[in-house]
């Protein structure tokens, strides 16, 4: 088997559903955005637990909230073996809250 013929394998034990991969691509996008324009000086972040490292540096931010996305995923991926459609549904619903707070923080968070 080639490793294109792999991937879908593969995919699914990196991600045991599509949702799962949904909400870590906004939560690693989030963070990138968020350390980018909070550098530029175009937004202030309004997460009073993120604020706090985002003001001492955005590699501190970023670090901290890649461990927190990483631990996330951990415990979506074991929680998936017990029962994967309350994860496929809690990863959906999370991207849906996670995108809603976003773009209402970036239109009211900016200097």
């Amino acid at each position: 088997m080639t490793l294109p013929q792999k991937f879908p394998e593969m995919f699914r034990t990196v991600f045991p559903s599509r949702a799962v991969a949904l909400l870590m691509t906004i939560g690693f996008a989030d963070l990138v955005l968020t350390a980018v324009l909070h550098a530029r000086g175009v937004i202030v972040e309004l997460n009073p637990l993120m604020k706090v490292f985002l003001d001492r540096s955005e590699l501190l931010f970023a670090v901290v909230k890649g461990a927190t996305l990483v631990c996330a995923w951990l415990a979506l991926l074991f929680y998936a073996k017990v029962n994967r459609q309350f994860v496929r549904n809690a990863a959906l619903i999370g991207s849906g809250v996670y995108l809603t707070i976003w773009t209402v923080w970036f239109t009211v968070g900016r200097p």
